[in-house]
């Protein structure tokens, strides 16, 4: 692909999480988004009359066979991602793959082996590209704090809870969370595994326990996972969507101990504290499509240069075999 040579992209599901894809995509040179897919059809008009998209269809098959493109957003639920990314790489058209890319590893693992060097294949694991995470990761690799001794993050919310109208925020938000068997881990948690992993290198887990609040949900709502660094640090990721008192959505809480110093996230705001002391705050609404902006920036940019995706299968497989561990330590198949 020249660099001249304007990206054409094709836009599976238009469901809630879509928007920030499509905002993300407009805010690129060289780049258009000619189509968007979505069975249905009232959902795929009102977002391609929203981003002025030329062409719907209600399925893949039918944008594949239709249009022109070289590169597929998968913006779908996690049970599809398998079909869909192994049509894309029948037509040998690049694939960009909303997390996770599977629902279980081994499915996923067999499909990173299967389409490699038939496509580039990115899984879209936005979480690391947080503004502030990746400034924890720039003061993290200058050595700032020193030596990681122990790691925390924890996403604590009442999400899953009835509000003042008896809605259930969560679930307004995400309908397809209330049928998921792996709930919390592998749709929320999943990012912070992924965070921490990105961060602080390879982790094992040690132990984790999962709880089910008091929310009409088949999986899990709360989780504590256990792990460990290979330089022996504590790694601590714990998530619960059913705690009263929470607000609905509420925004990572990190702490890491080092040697020299301590770093923290709160409140949307990141401290260093020791010999070196600094602070930032961030908008949280701009952080996060921010992070969108920057997965997709990144993947639209890997594919002009060739250089390999942050977050390509391989990648992706890391993350995912701690989701797994997770499960398993929890004791669920």
């Amino acid at each position: 692909m020249l660099a001249a040579d304007p990206l054409r992209v094709g836009l599976v599901g238009a469901g809630m999480i879509s928007r920030h894809h499509l905002i993300a995509w407009s805010r690129l040179d060289a780049v258009r988004v000619v189509a968007v897919c979505d069975p249905d059809q009232d959902r795929a008009q009102a977002r391609a009359a929203e981003f002025a998209i030329p062409e719907v269809y209600g399925t893949v098959e039918d944008m594949l066979n239709g249009t022109a493109i070289d590169a597929i957003d998968i913006a779908t639920p996690r049970e599809t991602h398998v079909e869909l990314v192994r049509l894309a790489a029948a037509r040998g058209i690049d694939a960009l793959c909303q997390k996770p890319l599977a629902p279980e590893f081994d499915e996923a693992e067999a499909l990173v082996a299967e389409v490699s060097g038939s496509i580039r294949l990115m899984v879209h694991e936005n979480w690391r590209f947080r503004p502030y995470y990746r400034q924890a990761k720039a003061w993290l690799e200058a050595g700032l704090i020193g030596e990681v001794e122990a790691f925390r993050l924890a996403a604590i919310s009442s999400g899953l809870l009835p509000d003042a109208e008896g809605r259930r925020p969560a679930l307004e938000r995400q309908p397809f969370l209330a049928n998921e068997r792996r709930l919390i881990i592998a749709e929320l948690l999943i990012h912070h595994l992924d965070v921490a992993r990105w961060l602080l290198g390879p982790l094992q887990v040690r132990a984790a326990d999962i709880s089910h609040g008091d929310a009409p949900v088949v999986g899990e709502t709360g989780a504590d996972i256990r792990l460990v660094s290979e330089t022996g640090a504590p790694v601590e990721v714990v998530g619960d969507w059913a705690a009263p008192g929470q607000p609905p959505r509420s925004g990572d809480v990190m702490a890491v101990k080092g040697a020299r110093g301590t770093l923290r996230l709160a409140d949307h705001r990141l401290d260093l504290d020791g010999i070196d002391r600094r602070s930032l705050t961030y908008d949280p609404d701009a952080a996060y499509q921010a992070s969108f902006d920057a997965a997709i920036a990144q993947f639209v940019d890997c594919l002009r240069t060739g250089e390999a995706f942050e977050t390509d299968g391989s990648d992706n497989l890391a993350t995912l075999q701690l989701v797994d561990a997770a499960y398993a330590a929890a004791g669920v198949a």
